[in-house]
């Protein structure tokens, strides 16, 4: 039950926690929807955080020490009584910082190191921060650091539910464990803040003339902390547009290849297979073998293997690190007379027919992409090939776009048989590929996943980043230019047999 004195002050401070509750900050995180920029700011909101939390513990029995001196007996007791319970909270936040690094690192090329964020300087809201304890410890009224703590405190249970709820949403349920703090929080300050508003009621009614101080304090410490928030903000999206720049160009330490359809029939012996393919299926068997999980994907002598028959009539995407093949992905236009697409071999023939059907398309139309794989070793060597799959499916995208244009497909369709148990559907989603409606989810025994087919009918739909890397990408291989040229060549060669 509030007193008079406590409600007082929450009268005076009423303006103040408006003010924090439309903080720019906290909007953006209410309304971004970037898993990336929300990922980065709880990096840099623990790493800084954790320099801000060390010396809680400290400040608070400084605080108590300097109101035994002044003769604030009471509040001096208070003090000390709480200092106990801010012990060690940092350690909280340095291992959500590794576990955030780890979360982002497992998913990402470019790699986050925990200790470089932790060892970071600290940002101008930090700064503040600090020195709102620091003036307080030392000026004539150390008692307010009560008020410091009442309003920091609070902020759990303004906001810890609703900033969980938003990383849940945002970043799925697995984000929880590595936000040990703010969820220890929510529960630990109900106790505290409990504590806090009986030492102030008890302060300002003993000594009245303490209430200006007290809301000095509190104001000064939501407006450090609405400083650091931004802060956070600010640097994950520096942080983030940093990588997407990097990423907007075709990567400096690899070499692009494009091969169109080969003319060896299936029947003819393997000898015959070209080396690119032999590799492209050495590291697609390799990938999907997955340490057995599929393992159907390695044969009786151990060697890793997809000997997929649509390679033949398919163009690929093919991505170098020197000699070696560090990634592919498969682009394959459908025709009357070609073998069935794997969608349509997950689906079966007549599934298929009324899927594109319903997406008011015909099967001369339909360009599907592919066996997107990335060699494991450069997934997270951020200084060998930064986004190598995001540029795979950019080039994929620039060469669909380009076969379309070629062949006359003007309402043709892109589609994609995504697994979901690696999430790779979740990341073509983000890119601006839809689900197919009314199409449930396929489980495919031989790829121990369950399928998704989502589908792009027009480039404008994908997202506008990923548009750039395509556009980038396009010109980079000059894709246009080797589309056009080789179907030049198969025409002059269909009217040399004629």
């Amino acid at each position: 039950m509030a007193t008079l004195s406590l409600e007082r002050y929450n009268r005076s401070l009423a303006a103040v926690r408006e003010r924090f509750d439309a903080n720019p900050a906290l909007n953006a995180l209410r309304s971004n929807n970037d898993p990336r920029q929300l990922e980065l700011f709880l990096l840099y909101f623990c790493a800084i955080g954790a320099q801000m939390t060390r010396p809680v513990e400290g400040w608070i029995r400084r605080a108590a020490s300097r109101c035994a001196e002044l003769g604030f007996e009471a509040p001096a007791k208070a003090l000390n009584q709480h200092a106990q319970a801010e012990s060690g909270h940092h350690l909280m936040m340095i291992a959500d910082v590794h576990s955030l690094a780890n979360h982002w690192n497992s998913r990402h090329s470019r790699s986050i190191d925990a200790d470089a964020l932790l060892n970071q300087g600290p940002s101008e809201g930090a700064r503040s921060y600090c020195e709102v304890h620091e003036r307080n410890i030392a000026g004539t009224t150390p008692f307010a650091q009560i008020a410091i703590e009442y309003e920091i405190e609070q902020l759990p249970l303004r906001y810890g539910s609703f900033f969980l709820a938003r990383c849940f949403e945002v970043l799925g349920p697995e984000i929880l464990s590595s936000l040990s703090f703010v969820s220890a929080h929510i529960d630990l300050d109900v106790g505290h803040t409990h504590f806090n508003e009986r030492e102030l009621a008890k302060l300002i009614d003993s000594t009245p003339e303490s209430l200006p101080a007290l809301v000095t304090a509190g104001t000064a410490a939501l407006d450090a902390y609405a400083e650091f928030l931004s802060d956070c903000v600010a640097l994950a999206q520096r942080h983030y547009y940093a990588i997407i720049n990097s990423l907007d160009r075709p990567s400096q330490f690899l070499s692009w290849r494009i091969q169109p359809p080969t003319a060896i029939s299936a029947l003819e012996s393997a000898k015959t297979v070209p080396t690119w393919l032999e590799e492209s299926r050495s590291l697609r068997g390799a990938v999907l073998f997955n340490d057995g999980r599929r393992p159907s994907f390695r044969g009786a002598d151990g060697k890793y293997y997809d000997p997929d028959p649509i390679d033949l009539p398919s163009w690929h995407v093919l991505a170098y690190h020197g000699s070696l093949l560090a990634g592919c992905v498969r682009v394959y236009p459908l025709s009357e007379s070609g073998p069935p697409c794997l969608t349509e071999s997950l689906l079966g023939t007549e599934p298929f027919a009324r899927m594109i059907g319903g997406l008011g398309k015909e099967r001369r139309g339909v360009i599907e992409i592919g066996r997107w794989v990335v060699d494991p070793a450069f997934r997270n060597r951020s200084s060998l090939a930064p986004g190598i799959g995001l540029q795979l499916a950019a080039g994929a995208g620039a060469l669909a776009t380009a076969l379309a244009r070629q062949l006359g497909l003007g309402k043709g369709v892109a589609i994609f048989a995504a697994g979901t148990r690696d999430r790779q559907y979740i990341t073509l989603k983000h890119l601006g590929l839809k689900v197919v409606s009314d199409l449930s989810p396929v489980h495919a025994n031989e790829y121990d996943d369950v399928i998704q087919v989502l589908y792009c009918d027009s480039a404008m739909a994908l997202q506008p980043r990923f548009r750039r890397i395509i556009g980038s990408i396009s010109m980079a291989m000059r894709i246009d230019e080797v589309v056009y040229s080789v179907q030049n060549r198969t025409l002059s060669s269909s009217s040399i047999s004629a």
